[in-house]
């Protein structure tokens, strides 16, 4: 049994060989000297038990052995060329992991996974909903879209949208409380919500808005709180208050009418929807499928 690692650099040395029939341009493509070429050559031989060359006085010949040697050898090369490009395209039909905070999975990446699907047929896609940011070491996960302010020097992280804040209830509460706007809220029902990677105080948001505004509105006098913010979403569109809107997550709402916006000039909320993932997966092919369907997504929205 021949020692492969050994071999394999050895048949690699007879392939240039036979190829330039030469062993002084064969050395210098390996940046050897035209002695060590020769001395390979001779190891493989009795590596083999055949000869694989005829030396001549100013040229090489392949033996009988050797020519078979070469197409065998070819023959091999080519098929560990296709096999490899064939592994690279298979990276397009296995499975991506992705981490994403579930309002905006319900709210903005739902309505957009079937174009991805569309453009990219063998992917599949594995998806995990959580509010906190996904442990990359110990999880598996390729890439995560979370909403906060945190930063993540241990990963690679680009904004996709900020977010902005606005007011806004749903037409049927509004013709309830016909005096309701974003400067007369002292007897509105405030619906909050926590739901955020790193910010879980449900009275952050209309605490910006008052901040901004300079405005006291008493958002803790009467209200409904929840964890997850589609939940507030619906609690608006049923008419049970005034919540405070992310406009990146309402749009849909916003624009059918179901929300009405109590103020035309939004705040900003000092966070963002961040893209994050380990460095080296920036390159591979199915993480950058996604990252940019991702980008070709966030252009449309804006």
């Amino acid at each position: 049994m021949l020692e492969q690692q050994s071999t394999l650099a050895l048949l690699q040395s007879f392939e240039i060989a036979a190829r330039h029939m030469s062993f002084t341009l064969a050395a210098k493509e390996l940046n050897l000297t035209q002695g060590a070429m020769s001395h390979r050559i001779r190891l493989l031989e009795s590596q083999l038990g055949f000869r694989v060359f005829v030396r001549m006085t100013r040229k090489l010949a392949l033996t009988e052995e050797g020519e078979r040697l070469l197409a065998t050898l070819n023959y091999s090369l080519r098929a560990i060329n296709d096999e490899i490009e064939d592994i690279r395209s298979q990276s397009l039909r296995g499975t991506l992991h992705i981490g994403v905070a579930p309002t905006f999975a319900q709210c903005w990446l739902m309505a957009r996974l079937p174009v991805f699907q569309a453009q990219w047929p063998g992917i599949n896609l594995k998806v995990k909903v959580r509010a906190g940011i996904m442990e990359f070491h110990d999880e598996r996960v390729d890439l995560a879209i979370y909403y906060g302010a945190s930063r993540h020097a241990d990963l690679h992280q680009e904004q996709l949208f900020d977010e902005v804040l606005v007011p806004v209830c749903s037409p049927r509460y509004l013709q309830l409380n016909p005096d309701i706007s974003a400067e007369g809220l002292s007897q509105a029902c405030f619906i909050h919500t926590s739901e955020s990677t790193d910010n879980q105080d449900p009275f952050s948001e209309w605490r910006i808005w008052n901040d901004v505004n300079g405005q006291e509105i008493p958002y803790k006098r009467r209200h409904y709180s929840f964890n997850h913010y589609h939940m507030a979403i619906q609690a608006a569109e049923s008419g049970m208050g005034v919540m405070m809107g992310r406009k990146t997550l309402i749009q849909p709402q916003l624009q059918s009418g179901q929300l009405i916006a109590l103020s035309a000039v939004p705040v900003p909320s000092g966070m963002s929807y961040d893209l994050i993932y380990p460095s080296e997966n920036r390159d591979r092919i199915r993480c950058r499928a996604f990252i940019d369907f991702l980008h070709q997504q966030r252009e449309q929205a804006t």
